[in-house]
């Protein structure tokens, strides 16, 4: 299932553990029966589903243009690109517009090549494009004060700030595969609750809105990959000791992580994970876990990786 999100105001960060946390949210709040046993099917390795994290599209004319998390890869032979301004810029994109992402782990074109024929591709912000689009895709992050109010005696306390992002021709994306298709309408009438209610936090001041589209797309399938002795992640992976102890020459990541804080202000443990883009041996069905989080505010923190499969060789420099 793939899910387009048009932010119609300030929108929130949305990496697969945020949106996964508010798709929880939603189900506790319209199908409360259903949220014990959902987690848990997650705690016991069998997610009845998987999540991307959001990625940008841009709009042109009648076409969505998507876009996908950068490669995290040993490009050994970058150091044979002699201009450094080339490397500097290629540092600062994220995103590769989907034609040239598939292309790449296809084994039509490699990151080296990219290097090396770098003027022919188009840049806008932390996108790379193979051509011109004449619109206005920007994205402008903002950081905005807010009061914080004391419920009991409704005074103000303090400032807070809340970062988000404003779009212009642009929107999010992300993929849903399901493995038990109970939960497909349970999800879709997660998403159009969050669509009434709004993501984040301060939607009470209008922002967190959006509209949404839903079609039935499977991503490996858009991508022609069926098999490949490899996965990319394109969610935050959490691994178990098995997934860790299966790490190779071949695997490529970066590690970065979290520490969430719960609506009362209680600061949960730290959280470790893989970031997206990040390559590894596909072994078997499911990669990650949940973990529990907090103490006060019982919480989870989703881990489960999004497997989009390769072939180790298309990517060997």
């Amino acid at each position: 299932m793939l899910v387009y999100i048009k932010p119609l105001s300030l929108f929130p960060k949305l990496h697969s553990d945020t949106l996964f946390g508010a798709i929880i949210y939603s189900i506790s709040e319209l199908y409360p029966d259903k949220v014990d046993e959902l987690l848990d099917s997650f705690r016991n390795g069998e997610p009845p589903f998987v999540l991307t994290s959001t990625f940008p599209f841009i709009y042109s004319q009648d076409e969505k243009v998507r876009f996908y998390p950068k490669l995290i890869l040993n490009n050994k032979k970058s150091n044979e690109v002699k201009n450094r301004d080339v490397l500097k810029e290629f540092k600062k994109i994220e995103y590769f517009e989907e034609e040239i992402f598939f292309n790449l782990i296809h084994g039509e074109i490699s990151e080296n090549e990219i290097l090396n024929n770098f003027d022919s591709y188009y840049k806008s912000g932390n996108l790379l494009m193979g051509k011109e689009y004449s619109i206005d895709n920007s994205q402008k992050s903002n950081i905005l004060p807010n009061n914080s109010v004391n419920r009991l005696t409704n005074e103000t306390e303090g400032i807070f700030y809340s970062e988000g992002d404003n779009f212009m021709n642009r929107g999010l994306f992300f993929f849903v595969e399901f493995y038990n298709n109970e939960y497909e309408p349970i999800l879709k009438g997660a998403i159009k609750f969050l669509k009434d209610r709004g993501f984040g936090r301060d939607i009470s001041t209008g922002k967190g809105q959006f509209v949404y589209e839903i079609e039935d797309v499977n991503l490996n399938d858009l991508a022609g990959n069926s098999d490949g002795g490899n996965f990319i992640t394109l969610s935050r992976f959490i691994p178990i000791n098995e997934d860790l102890k299966r790490i190779n020459e071949y695997s490529s990541y970066e590690i970065d992580s979290k520490r969430g804080r719960s609506a009362s202000g209680e600061i949960r443990k730290e959280v470790k994970f893989f970031k997206e883009g990040s390559t590894f041996p596909d072994y078997q069905k499911f990669y990650g876990k949940i973990v529990d989080s907090g103490k006060i505010n019982p919480a989870v923190e989703y881990g489960f990786a999004f497997p989009l499969k390769y072939n180790i060789n298309n990517l060997e420099e």
